[in-house]
């Protein structure tokens, strides 16, 4: 009776096991975007975590500001992988496709985010522009390295 126990729950231990590997297959981690949305995946890959991450854009001639941040007022981790996400009425309506080019900030410290995105020089670490054509529907994958001595780089892949 106590060897058909285990067997039986060795067999429980086994199908959850199984259901889990499939529900990872069939639903995937990442956020898939909506067709009227865009989906920024911005990962950090710096020596240091920061305090905020800052970002003006620019969408087919609108221009718009940003940022990340923790409500906590906690550091964003060095190896963090943070999602924006924006939906075609919340920049203007645009068509399908448009230009679009984003500068990013490191404000190296935590500050309150406020909502002018003015930080004071000394812990503010500018890196150069990007842009491309982008689609509605689309998720793009950014990477930030670097650290607050030598500066910091934005790659889009």
């Amino acid at each position: 009776m106590k060897r058909k126990a285990i067997g039986i729950i060795a067999v429980i231990v086994v199908v959850l096991g199984l259901s889990l590997v499939v529900y990872n297959q069939i639903i995937p981690n990442e956020y898939v975007p909506a067709d009227d949305e865009i989906a920024l995946h911005i990962q950090l890959d710096t020596e240091e975590d920061v305090g905020l991450l800052v970002y003006d854009y620019c969408a087919d001639g609108h221009e718009y500001s940003g940022g990340i941040s923790n409500a906590d007022g906690s550091l964003i981790k060095h190896d963090s992988d943070n999602i924006v996400v924006w939906n075609r009425e919340e920049l203007n309506n645009l068509p399908d496709t448009f230009e679009l080019s984003m500068q990013f900030r490191i404000i190296t410290e935590y500050v309150a985010p406020n909502y002018e995105n003015v930080y004071p020089d000394d812990i503010t670490k500018y890196m150069e522009p990007i842009s491309w054509e982008a689609h509605f529907g689309e998720s793009y994958f950014i990477a930030i390295t670097g650290d607050k001595t030598n500066g910091y780089k934005v790659i889009l892949n």
